[in-house]
């Protein structure tokens, strides 16, 4: 069954659109699940930098199993599974001329033992993942090719890991330039668009030293990116937002904290579909210091996030 909203011409199409967010797309295990529990269904599955992973796997076979295929894979990976981080690679990509510090052939080998499919093509449900083209610097959206060297390109850190070439070109993390990714699925005919957002502002801007201002400034950044295309996007397709549990003091690398951030963000959007939120649009709001805010949270949202800030 799909959860769909009818355009104009009463066509109806439901896509979901997984945002990036490096190992904390562990998060967006636990929303899946509540949307397949329900029977929500897309017709086009979008994703870009660490979400095009669950992206791709739920499109391969959109079904229970898959979510439960997901989470496994999350509690089970490791930071040792991602980085292959090398002193002399670090020396040479701080000191010398190489411009990464770590390779992706740890991670090329965790996607060649996970993902389900090769190409692309085989999944069951339409899918687009967007990259990042080094030379243009503009979004390129890809429908097909080898599923692995897709995933790496769309998840290429700059300055963490190499580019990925394909076709003659060079690519990085798509969420440098579409995040979220709803244009691709409005362009695929989507009418009403699940947004998986990863940690999106529910907390106050950070304190602390340097390093944490500037970390604190790039999250500014990133959000005030989303907050464009959401509003770009929200003329041509019906947006819903799915709350997210903070992040606040979870580093993006750190997959530690996976199972609470899976079992939080099922919770929140539990509670959301239950709520009169989930009927209409929930586009971004703003309190009273211009900060965002994510609405249909409820006791249940404001204790966990509280939970998390004080943890």
């Amino acid at each position: 069954m799909s959860d769909q909203a009818a355009d104009g011409s009463g066509t109806q199409r439901t896509a979901f659109v997984f945002c990036g967010g490096a190992g904390l797309g562990a998060l967006q295990v636990g929303q899946l699940r509540a949307l397949a529990e329900r029977g929500i269904r897309p017709d086009v599955v979008t994703g870009t930098s660490s979400g095009a992973l669950n992206a791709l796997v739920y499109a391969a076979d959109p079904s229970m199993d898959t979510v439960e295929r997901l989470e496994r894979l999350w509690l089970s990976v490791r930071r040792s599974d991602l980085f292959g981080i090398r002193p002399w690679t670090i020396g040479r990509g701080l000191f010398g001329s190489l411009p990464y510090l770590a390779t992706n052939a740890r991670l090329r080998r965790l996607l060649t033992s996970s993902l389900p499919i090769t190409s692309l093509e085989d999944t069951k449900i339409p899918i687009a993942i967007v990259l990042a083209d080094t030379r243009t610097r503009r979004p390129v959206v890809v429908r097909q090719g080898p599923a692995i060297d897709v995933l790496l390109a769309s998840s290429a850190v700059p300055g963490l890991y190499p580019a990925v070439a394909l076709d003659g070109h060079e690519y990085v993390d798509g969420g440098l330039v579409a995040d979220p990714p709803v244009g691709p699925a409005v362009e695929a005919g989507a009418t009403h668009a699940y947004v998986f957002p990863v940690g999106w502002p529910l907390a106050d801007p950070h304190a602390g030293n340097a390093l944490m201002r500037a970390a604190d400034a790039v999250d500014w950044l990133c959000w005030r990116i989303a907050e464009f295309e959401l509003e770009r996007w929200s003329a041509h397709c019906r947006i819903s937002l799915l709350p997210t549990p903070s992040t606040r003091n979870i580093s993006p690398f750190d997959l530690r904290a996976a199972r609470r951030l899976i079992d939080d963000a099922y919770a929140l959007t539990v509670e959301w579909l239950d709520s009169s939120d989930a009927a209409a649009p929930t586009m971004p709001r703003h309190d009273e210091r211009g900060l965002p805010v994510i609405g249909g949270l409820g006791r249940t949202g404001r204790r966990l996030i509280t939970r998390v800030w004080r943890s």
